[in-house]
């Protein structure tokens, strides 16, 4: 178990992110705003002191709340991550209960091209207005259970592990909140055990290449077909990423870093050095 525990918020605006986040905070930090055109920019942090650990909590703009460009809402969001890298954090995707669209369905593959392809292996599903579900007679149990009429619900949840909890945010009963509260901690605690670092060696290659199609791309939303292009350039991005690294790796293992090869150049030392890293790097580039 991490002494601190991290959460970001992602979701669309009237799901309840801002409400969940002062639901976890136990107080108002974030201003809440559910009418068309209210929404923050960048992301907004907040932490509070819970018996010995510090929980810090992590807002976002509103996905598909703005009349300007997604692509730039996306990089805003991944901007997150400056308040909790490279410490262990979970992601809450917030849902309002009911019947799942295709806009948080969309929500998820936006989050594969913001932090990575495994990102759902660290996000915890938040359904919202847990209330709500109780008034028309269905709970949100039901819901998840019954996932023959639910197969988008049915693949989030696969993706996500099965992890799920619901929140009523308005719930006056301390004993219920400190409840719901405890358990979101744990189900963070155990992401964190298998924490393996994603997204950070890797994520300035996902933010850069939303940034570059930002410039061209300032449509409200990407088709079908520009997502499959981001991916891809992500992908190969990645790689090169990878093999420069293990490059680099392989040449200090052989010792000679620039300033080996400086040293070495003109004696036999850099033979026997380059002898020893070629196998090395050549793996690399099959």
């Amino acid at each position: 178990m991490t002494s601190n525990v991290r959460f970001i918020l992602i979701g669309k605006t009237g799901a309840g992110k801002s409400a969940t986040g002062n639901f976890i905070l136990r107080r108002s930090a974030f201003v809440c705003r559910n009418t068309p055109g209210s929404f923050i920019q960048e992301a907004e942090a907040h932490s509070v002191k819970l018996d010995t650990r510090i929980v810090t909590v992590v807002d976002t703009p509103g996905l598909f709340d703005t009349k300007g460009c997604l692509l730039r809402t996306l990089t805003s969001v991944q901007s997150s991550l400056d308040f909790v890298k490279p410490d262990p954090y979970c992601i809450l995707l917030v849902i309002k209960v009911g019947k799942l669209t295709e806009i948080e369905h969309y929500t998820a593959e936006l989050l594969k091209i913001m932090f990575g392809p495994n990102v759902l292996e660290q996000t915890i599903i938040v359904f919202t207005h847990e209330d709500d579900a109780t008034l028309s007679g269905k709970n949100i149990a039901d819901l998840v259970n019954d996932l023959d009429e639910n197969e988008s619900l049915k693949s989030l949840l696969d993706e996500c592990g099965g992890r799920y909890i619901t929140l009523n945010n308005c719930e006056s009963n301390e004993e219920l909140r400190r409840d719901k509260l405890h358990k979101v901690i744990m189900m963070a605690d155990t992401l964190a055990i298998g924490w393996k670092g994603y997204y950070e060696k890797s994520f300035s290659v996902y933010r850069r290449v939303i940034q570059k199609h930002a410039e061209d791309w300032k449509g409200e939303h990407l088709t079908v077909e520009q997502v499959r292009i981001i991916k891809e350039e992500q992908k190969q991005e990645e790689r090169k990423y990878t093999i420069s690294s293990n490059v680099a790796g392989a040449l200090a293992g052989a010792g000679i870093g620039l300033l080996g090869v400086a040293t070495f150049a003109v004696g036999p030392a850099a033979v026997v050095a380059l002898t020893a890293a070629i196998p090395v790097i050549a793996k690399h580039f099959k």
